[in-house]
């Protein structure tokens, strides 16, 4: 049986946004260390000089002076990047899993309903599920850590996670469950764990084209949206890219 880990990153509402999203890629174990990691130093070594550098969407827009981002204060810079980056997620074929929900609108239709982290990780595992079953894989679920109370929001989502391993979603039993999926697991930023960073390049651009709002990288949308699992069906609004209500 193949071992498959999804890499998970959120980004809230607030500001531009209205959509809560949890969103990340499935990567086969054999092939994280024979091929991801490889691939992204590379990248880290020809835009920063050093593989070390944790990659972050935020800090790529913000290129702030006397960090590894100011490099790309040169906008062309910047363009090349997401292209290199764009390259990297086809030629690695990462399959990508979002759960979107617009706060608001959900909030008006379920009075007193379920908190976002709930709706968005059973919703992801479900389909996660649906994936190791189409290629009869385990899999297992890795986060980062925020910044903001940590310890809380794991808790809260480790929670979430063994109520569902127990009492199963509304499409799968608690056997499939407990057949298809082993462990959620958390980091922290300076892990430097390379699937993190590479879910971490998604929210913003996806929660963008979900407002209508401008991308700033760089044509990138149209790989999230051509990778977006489909269940096999053709069906990524279902699978891939679920937005809620």
């Amino acid at each position: 049986m193949r071992r498959f880990t999804l890499y998970l990153d959120e980004i809230h509402t607030g500001g531009h946004f209205d959509h809560f999203s949890l969103m990340g890629i499935v990567i086969a174990e054999e092939e994280y260390e024979k091929n991801v990691i490889p691939h992204v130093n590379k990248l880290k070594m020809k835009y920063f000089g050093d593989d070390k550098v944790i990659i972050h969407e935020k800090e790529i827009h913000d290129r702030k002076s006397g960090t590894p981002f100011s490099v790309f204060q040169n906008k062309d810079k910047r363009e090349e990047f997401w292209k290199d980056i764009s390259k990297t997620f086809e030629e690695l074929q990462l399959p990508i899993f979002a759960i979107s929900i617009h706060e608001n609108n959900c909030g008006e239709l379920y009075k007193n309903g379920r908190d976002k982290y709930f709706i968005a990780l059973q919703m992801i595992i479900e389909n996660f599920v649906h994936f190791l079953e189409q290629n009869d894989g385990k899999g297992a679920i890795y986060l980062e850590s925020t910044d903001s109370n940590p310890e809380q929001k794991d808790q809260q989502l480790q929670h979430h996670f063994h109520y569902l391993m127990a009492q199963g979603t509304l499409f799968y039993s608690n056997k499939i469950l407990q057949k298809r999926l082993s462990t959620i697991s958390f980091s922290i930023k300076p892990d430097n764990v390379i699937g993190l960073q590479l879910a971490d390049l998604l929210p913003n651009s996806w929660n963008r084209k979900l407002k209508g709002k401008q991308q700033r990288t760089f044509g990138f949308i149209n790989v999230i949206e051509k990778l977006a699992y489909d269940g096999g069906c053709d069906k990524k609004e279902r699978f891939g890219l679920k937005v809620v209500p």
